[in-house]
């Protein structure tokens, strides 16, 4: 007997999809995958091939969010990726940097 199991899974954003923006924030890949049943991202910097560090997986049928790490500049974002085509998918992105703050002298 075969046993049939639903998957909700964004099953068109299955892939590896490549930001195009010429910028440092826009040379990232991303290869969303199924893997022991659920989602998974992997996501490099496709120019120098460091990985992001992937958290909190997120998906519905048409989207997936995640939360990533550059471990070398420590730079943490949010990204959602939205199906909008079979070759297209709108890519939102935040990012939250940390710097140093001084005190002003009144």
């Amino acid at each position: 007997m075969t046993n049939v199991t639903y998957l909700n899974l964004p099953m068109a954003l299955l892939g590896r999809w490549r930001a195009e923006w010429d910028s440092d924030d826009g040379r990232s890949e991303y290869h969303i995958f199924v893997r022991d049943g659920c989602v998974a991202v992997e996501a490099i910097d496709y120019v120098d091939r460091e990985a992001y560090v992937i958290s909190n997986i997120v998906c519905d049928s048409k989207s997936v969010a995640f939360d990533t790490l550059m471990r070398s500049t420590g730079r943490k974002g949010h990204l959602v990726l939205e199906v909008k085509s079979a070759s297209r998918v709108d890519l939102t992105f935040t990012f939250t940097d940390t710097c140093a703050a001084v005190r002003c002298e009144d």
